[in-house]
Parts: C-alpha cells; sequence; structure tokens
C-alpha cells in the first residue's frame, strides 16, 4: 500500500484592500467616503484600547497564588471590557461590510496597528495612551477618561482660539476633534440616516452575511454580541452596542442590557466607565491567598500587580536579551491573530475550504484559540522573567511584527514555530505537551503576511 502525500494547507493571500481617506470631522456626514472613513476610524480608536487594557490585565500577579474577590474582581473586569473592545471593534468592520465598503478595512496593516506611546485618535483634548501595570492613578487618568460620557463642553470652557459646534472642537488652523468617543459614534448614526434617506448607501445585502463576524459571541465577564448589519436599522444595532457598552446609554444609571437587542429585566451589566468606576473604589478588587493568610489588597500594592513592568516597552529596546525572543513571538502571534481575523473576513461561509475542516467555524475558535492559547501564557512569561535592567519586568508590546515574505520561510504559523523553537532553550516552559509551541502547531496553516 503506497502512503499518500499529506493534503497541502491552501496558501491564503492577504484580501484586497483600499485605503480609506483620512478622517476629517465634520458637522454631519454628506458623502459616502465620510461615512467609510469615520467607521474605520472608529475601528481605529477600539483598537488603541485594546493593548493598555490587556497590558493592565497582565500585570497582575497571577501565578502561584490563588485569587478571589467579592466583586467580579480587576483582572476578569479588565479581560472582560477587553474582549468587549473587540466586539466593538468587529461591530465597526460589520458595519463597513454592510454598507459595501469591506475592503477599505484591514486589521493586519502596520498603519491600522497603534504603537505606544501615542494619543488616542480623533478626541479632544488629547488623551495620551502608554502601557502600563495597573494602578489607580493609571485607572483615573486614562482608563475613565476613554469610558466617560464627558458632557459635551461648551466654548467657554475651553482656551481661547478653540470653540465648540455641534459637538466639534474646533481649533486654530482649521483643525476639528470630537469631544467625546461616543460623539464621533453618534456622527456615523446621523451619517448612515442621512445618506439611507437619499439612496446613497449601497447596502450589501447579498454578500454581507456570509462575510461577517456572526458567531456567538465568548465573552463571560460581559455582553453584547455581534450583529449582522444588511440596513440602517441592523447598522444603528451594532453601533448603539459600542455606545452603550462604552458611554452607557443612560449616564446616571451605570448599567445597560446585556444584549442592548433584546433587553430584560435582570440582564444588566455596569458600563466600562461604572466597572472602572468601581476599581478605582476598590469595589472590584484583587484578593490574594498566599498560603498562610489571607490578605485583601488594592490595585496599588505590589502584592497584587507587578508594578516594575516597563512602560511602553519596544522590542528593539531588548535585542542582544533573551527575553528579546518571547517578545517576539508575542508580537508575531498579536499580528498573526489579526491577520487570521482578517481572513475571517474574506472568507465566506459557504466557500470556507480549511485542511481538516471545511467550516469557517474553525477559523472564528482559532482567533480565541490563539488569544487564551498563545498570547497569554507568553504574556505571563514576560512579566514573570526578571531582567538585569532599570525596570526588571517587561510587558508584551502589542506591536505590528513583520512576517517575511519569503517563500522559504513558510507561512505565517510556519514562522511562528520558528519564533518558538527559538525562544525554548531559554525558555522551556514554552514547549510540553499542552505548551504554546503545541498550541501554534494547532492554528490555521496556509496564512500568508499582507
Amino acid at each position: 500500500m503506497t502512503a499518500t502525500a499529506p493534503t497541502q494547507a491552501p496558501r491564503l493571500a492577504a484580501p484586497p484592500f483600499t485605503p480609506p481617506e483620512p478622517l476629517v470631522p465634520t458637522r454631519r456626514i454628506e458623502t459616502y467616503e465620510e461615512l467609510v472613513s469615520h467607521l474605520h476610524a472608529a475601528a481605529k480608536v477600539e483598537m488603541c484600547t485594546i493593548g493598555p487594557y490587556l497590558y493592565a490585565a497582565y500585570s497582575i500577579k497571577t501565578r502561584g497564588y490563588s485569587q478571589w474577590s467579592p466583586g467580579i474582581g480587576a483582572l476578569r473586569t479588565l479581560l472582560g471590557i477587553a474582549v468587549e473592545e473587540m466586539l466593538h471593534l468587529c461591530l465597526a468592520r460589520n458595519v463597513l461590510v454592510g454598507i459595501g465598503a469591506g475592503d477599505r478595512i484591514r486589521f493586519c496593516d502596520a498603519n491600522f496597528v497603534p504603537t505606544f506611546p501615542s494619543d488616542l485618535p480623533h478626541r479632544h483634548p488629547a488623551l495620551p495612551l502608554a502601557l502600563g501595570p495597573l494602578s489607580t492613578d493609571l485607572v483615573r487618568r486614562t482608563f475613565l477618561e476613554i469610558e466617560k460620557p464627558h458632557k459635551v463642553p461648551s466654548s467657554d470652557d475651553l482656551p481661547a482660539g478653540q470653540e465648540v459646534a455641534d459637538g466639534i472642537v474646533h481649533k486654530d488652523g482649521g483643525v476639528w476633534e470630537y469631544a467625546t468617543i461616543g460623539e464621533l459614534y453618534r456622527r456615523v448614526i446621523e451619517g448612515i440616516k442621512h445618506l439611507d434617506g437619499k439612496g446613497e448607501i449601497p447596502w450589501n445585502k447579498d454578500g454581507a452575511r456570509g462575510c461577517q463576524y456572526n458567531r456567538g459571541f465568548w465573552n463571560e465577564y460581559g455582553g453584547g454580541k455581534p450583529v449582522i448589519v444588511t440596513d440602517q436599522k441592523t447598522a444603528l444595532q451594532a453601533l448603539n452596542i459600542i455606545i452603550d457598552q462604552g458611554e452607557g446609554a443612560d449616564p446616571s444609571k451605570g448599567t445597560v442590557p446585556k444584549n442592548p437587542n433584546n433587553p430584560r429585566p435582570g440582564l444588566e451589566e455596569y458600563t466600562h466607565f461604572e466597572r472602572f468606576n468601581r476599581m478605582l473604589r476598590h469595589i472590584e478588587g484583587i484578593g490574594i491567598v498566599d498560603g498562610t493568610r489571607e490578605a485583601e489588597v488594592n490595585i496599588d500594592s505590589a502584592l497584587a500587580v507587578e508594578q516594575t513592568l516597563a512602560t511602553s516597552p519596544h522590542l528593539r529596546d531588548y535585542q542582544g536579551l533573551p527575553i528579546y525572543r518571547p517578545l517576539a513571538l508575542f508580537n508575531a502571534a498579536f499580528t498573526y491573530m489579526l491577520r487570521l481575523l482578517d481572513q475571517v473576513y474574506a472568507t465566506p461561509v459557504a466557500d470556507a475550504r480549511w485542511v481538516n475542516d471545511p467550516k469557517r467555524y474553525h477559523m472564528e475558535r482559532v482567533f480565541i484559540a490563539v488569544m487564551q492559547g498563545v498570547l497569554y501564557p507568553v504574556a505571563e512569561l514576560l512579566v514573570s522573567t526578571p531582567l538585569p535592567m532599570k525596570h526588571a519586568r517587561v510587558g508584551p508590546p502589542f506591536e505590528f511584527y513583520a512576517f517575511s515574505t519569503d517563500p522559504r520561510d513558510g507561512d505565517m504559523r510556519d514562522q511562528l514555530i520558528a519564533l518558538c523553537q527559538q525562544a525554548l532553550p531559554d525558555f522551556p516552559q514554552l514547549g510540553g505537551d499542552d505548551g504554546v509551541l503545541r498550541q501554534i502547531d494547532l492554528l490555521v496553516p496556509g496564512l500568508l503576511p499582507a
């Protein structure tokens, strides 16, 4: 009996991509291109929040401790919010696909992935974002400000040369920025209503359903779910989930339905703003059991948080050190995850053809597996490894990783395997029957870099 050669995974090139025009804040969205650029900018805003939230979550000490908290807890709060931001990212893209502009956004793109430190895009006043360990100061100065349900300021509240018009801050030189993130989304909603009323949105009713993120949501610490966008009604449903979970539909209440499109009594969750407020007041704290005594600590305690983590680390700063390899592995796995999401959007359900699993569902589950089985354990390894530097430890940089396009280096999964194998001599915990290397081996093959 002759052995049959194994079936090769299909080589999957990056889908077509046409960058949108740069966003120009406007009193009213008047054109289709303005709507596309606003939705692209909204997705990038969501992308900018994921790294800071996860970096703070990874800074919470977990190894060697049994954690508990009478509330949902700081760790689960941060993880839940970060996953909801990923939902918002996908909802914004679903709207783009729904309006016929699915080829105008690419997650796996060096211009889309933020670098830190940087300012949150299109917000006035400027809000600096950085990667740093969890602390009361970080929650107050950054996280609450991201999610805060601001009142639109009046011109009297602004410095000379600035004024407010229709929720937009006008600065010297003709530069406009939105006073709140929610104002950007509300402008998008108004633009959809305005353009749809004139028949100027080419709704992708037939092709949208198969090329949007549409599986059941996976966030055990939060609510919301994907919405398939095919018309104005479903587009507004998707956008209102983003607004409600972030700012909250009614800032005085602090809670929103877990499923805003099907609210039911008793099924509510705190808004992001209220969850951070509870963390600030130590309602959502951290409990640690060290084996001998029970100690209740807050988010400023060195018992609970690895306070020596470097702020906004960059891979290039660690060349020549053993930690460089797992840092590169994290960046590469993060970039692979974004590339996989791009492929999900490029693969209609009926046309998905994958080795060992013909269902698009496999891609979506692998996306989750990358977060849980690769990113989290590599991040945990990073923050638990002492360094001979000013900052005793380093967390994941969340940087775009430029994969090789040389066919001899293989596809993206092949290159992830190589990176992990290079790190193994110094970090053998990446191996093992259920280690990171094994998890990488189970990822979707065939993906080529953008």
